[in-house]
């Protein structure tokens, strides 16, 4: 499906804007009068305003080629003409498409090309989005600007980012793990799940906030991942592991990096007590600590060798 997006003049901005009496604006899209055409191709959907921005799939597969990414072609009565493009929100530009033999990665691109019209006024350049935020790609040619709003749909789960998770629980008691997952690009997701194993702990369990044993999964209800875990009734060590499950391509792993897939921790369980009683016996270790070096102190002070008074011992 081809959209037409149609120039700024920039001199007949200027013109209106004097009328009105107001500064006029850097860019203006889709006015209606302009002498270059921007006609954007393979996006999934939208019409390329800021209200309906073009919806493309960021490209995870960690290469890219001209039919799974936007094509932009130019058309112009400015023949032979310098033609400068920018991007922002992550927008990378290519003045050539990937193939067999040119393979860009997903990491290739950049935000800005300096291009030249052809003698009959053509040209055509590539781009795709790596982030879900709303981005510009503007079009400058002769004075003339034109503006395609474009916003990147994330991919599929491609690393763990973080897990957040307790470091102990009572016996029986319940602990809640929350995990990001994100993609290849870094942009969170609401797709994918973790694997879990529990080792250890007796009967302790594991399930997701659906109930689903042995999973983090993303929740619509607390829009999050996340799972709980149930310890058993003996204390103890709790080892846990999640795994994201699949793996990455050989040139995801050259384009993003090897990803972050496994998650291990433990946790110790103890009941209040036994807490309290271990508590105890710390504060009585530095307790031990400190009376000694008082004691070294004190024997300082009475022997004239510091300058300072006895301290106290606890």
């Amino acid at each position: 499906m081809s959209k037409k997006l149609i120039a700024v003049a920039t001199a007949a901005a200027l013109a209106l804007s004097a009328l009105a009496g107001i500064a006029p604006a850097t860019a203006l899209p889709l006015a209606s009068s302009g002498t270059s055409f921007l006609d954007v191709t393979n996006e999934t959907s939208g019409t390329g305003t800021a209200a309906d921005p073009y919806l493309e799939a960021v490209p995870e597969a960690g290469t890219v080629a001209s039919a799974s990414i936007l094509t932009f072609t130019v058309s112009s009565t400015s023949k032979r003409k310098a033609a400068s493009v920018t991007s922002t929100s992550g927008i990378k530009l290519l003045d050539a498409p990937g193939d067999s033999t040119n393979k860009y990665t997903s990491a290739s691109g950049s935000a800005s090309l300096s291009l030249t019209t052809t003698d009959t006024g053509s040209l055509v350049f590539y781009g795709f989005p790596t982030s879900t935020t709303t981005g510009i790609v503007t079009l400058t040619i002769d004075g003339d600007v034109t503006q395609a709003y474009i916003k990147g749909v994330a991919g599929a789960a491609y690393a763990i980012k973080s897990v957040t998770a307790p470091t102990s629980v009572t016996p029986e008691g319940k602990g809640t793990f929350v995990a990001v997952l994100v993609d290849a690009f870094g942009n969170t997701v609401t797709t994918g799940e973790l694997a879990v194993t529990v080792v250890g702990g007796g009967s302790s369990t594991f399930a997701d906030e659906a109930a689903v044993a042995n999973k983090i999964t993303y929740s619509t209800t607390s829009e999050r991942h996340a799972g709980v875990l149930t310890a058993g009734a003996t204390a103890g060590t709790i080892a846990i592991q999640a795994t994201l499950a699949g793996t990455a391509t050989d040139a995801q792993k050259t384009a993003f990096g090897t990803p972050v897939r496994n998650y291990f921790t433990t946790i110790t369980t103890a009941s209040l007590a036994d807490q309290i009683t271990a508590l105890t016996a710390q504060v009585t270790a530095l307790k031990a600590d400190y009376n000694k070096l008082a004691a070294r102190w004190n024997k300082l002070v009475a022997s004239k060798k510091a300058p300072k008074k006895a301290v106290a011992t606890k």
